[in-house]
């Protein structure tokens, strides 16, 4: 292999540098898989929460170092599960989240600061959660369900 350095000048690096330049760049792999190969956790979320809509399909991620999973809903809900199936992020958009899926201390601050607003998007972050109104702000909360962040 030849690569031309900046001044045009013709060089042939070393094969180790090859072996580096030649990883691929994107590492994901998404695949479909069934609903029985979710982990059990994710299975119940579903069961418990979602039974009265039907789902599209079921993909699989897998980095390199990571395995996540992403389940369709025919009435564009779109829910991530990490390895063990918890849920990272669930967008069911103006059709609104359910109320048993989000934490009960923050689905009170909701129900006392912002009444009537529906939750269309709810994700776990490593800072805490990010919540998403229906037509309302973004509101980001702390591990300890305590609310940091209020974006109109």
């Amino acid at each position: 292999m030849q690569c031309i350095k900046e001044g045009g000048e013709v060089f042939s690096p070393p094969s180790k540098a090859i072996a580096v330049i030649s990883w691929p760049v994107e590492a994901d792999n998404y695949r479909m898989i069934t609903l029985e190969k979710l982990p059990r956790t994710a299975q119940e979320l579903l069961m418990r929460h979602f039974s009265e809509t039907e789902i599209s399909y079921v993909a699989a991620e897998r980095s390199l170092f990571n395995r996540t999973y992403k389940v369709f809903l025919s009435d564009g809900c779109t829910i991530e599960f990490d390895r063990n199936g918890q849920w990272n992020d669930i967008d069911c958009g103006q059709n609104g989240i359910p109320e048993g899926v989000i934490p009960a201390a923050i689905r009170e601050v909701i129900q006392t600061r912002f009444s009537g607003r529906g939750v269309e998007q709810i994700e776990r972050t490593k800072q805490g959660y990010d919540v998403e109104l229906h037509e309302g702000p973004e509101l980001r909360f702390d591990h300890r369900f305590k609310l940091i962040d209020v974006d109109d």
